[in-house]
This record gives C-alpha cells, structure tokens and sequence, in this order.
C-alpha cells in the first residue's frame, strides 16, 4: 500500500512540474490591412501555447484561422513563433511585449491566396481574474511589406498550468 502511495505521490509531482511555465490561450482578432487605398478588417480565431522559462521571458507559437472577412479578403491562416517579455507589476497586471515572426495567408473571393511573413511585434497586458486564469488584450504590427501594413487588436483568455 506504501509504495501505491509513493508512486502515486511522484507521480502527480512530475506531472505538476512538466508542465510548471506552460500557458495556453485563445483570443479573437481584428486586423487591419493598408494597402494605401481603403482598409480592409478581416477577424481571426487564434490560438497559442507558451513556455515561461523564468517570471519575465517565454517563448511562445501561435496558430489562427479566419471567421469573418471584408471586402472579399479573409484570413486563410496565420501562424508566428515570438519571444516574451513579461514586466510583473503586481498579481493582477502583467504587461508583456512580443517580439518574433509571423506568416499570414489571405484568401480572396474570386479564388488565390497571399502570404506575408515578416517580422512582428506587439505589446499587451494580462489581467489576473484567478490564479491560473487571466483575460488579455494585446496589438500586434503583423506585417509591413511590399507596400502593405497589418496590425491587429486582440482580447483573449489564457490558462496557466
């Protein structure tokens, strides 16, 4: 019975810590795109999963897919890979920044799709609504390139393990 009770033990402390610094999040985004004429506003559903190595830097993917588009122009999918930087200030705001790259492919009406991948940064704040729950929003400059600019504002959920 000991050893029942020892392993369960170890087992649910190594399943705590492999997971201790990881993160999970979902967030609803709008995104402008410029491309010098009228803006268009395609909205995305993304997802991301990170890793804090420590209480101020993580690393972090993401992965979107479009639900509503503009002017015939929808996201088709987007995906980014960023470095964090998370400021704590207090149990109940955390602002972070992010830098990393992204790739954002828009599909169009008549038929085709474009990517951009570029460089991307952005900066948010998290607000603890429990200890493992907070809700956040964030703007993310997606893309500048070719003479087209996208940025998006975004307000999510995340979970911490």
């Amino acid at each position: 019975m000991n050893k029942k009770i020892i392993g369960l033990s170890l087992a649910s402390l190594i399943s705590a810590t492999a997971f201790a610094g990881d993160y999970v999040g979902v967030s609803y985004k709008m995104i402008e795109v410029d491309a010098g004429g009228p803006a268009i506003e395609p909205s995305a559903i993304e997802a991301k999963y990170g890793h804090m190595f420590n209480d101020n830097i993580g690393l972090e993917t993401r992965l979107g897919f479009g639900v509503g588009d503009d002017e015939g122009v929808s996201i088709d999918s987007s995906l980014g890979v960023y470095g964090v930087y998370r400021l704590k200030l207090d149990q109940m705001f955390t602002p972070y920044g992010i830098l990393g790259y992204s790739s954002t492919e828009f599909g169009f009406d008549g038929g085709g799709f474009e990517a951009f991948n570029d460089l991307s940064y952005g900066f948010g704040v998290d607000i603890a609504i429990e200890r493992q729950h907070a809700i956040n929003v964030e703007f993310v400059e997606l893309f500048d390139k070719d003479g087209i600019e996208a940025s998006s504002f975004s307000a999510g959920w995340t979970y911490s393990f």
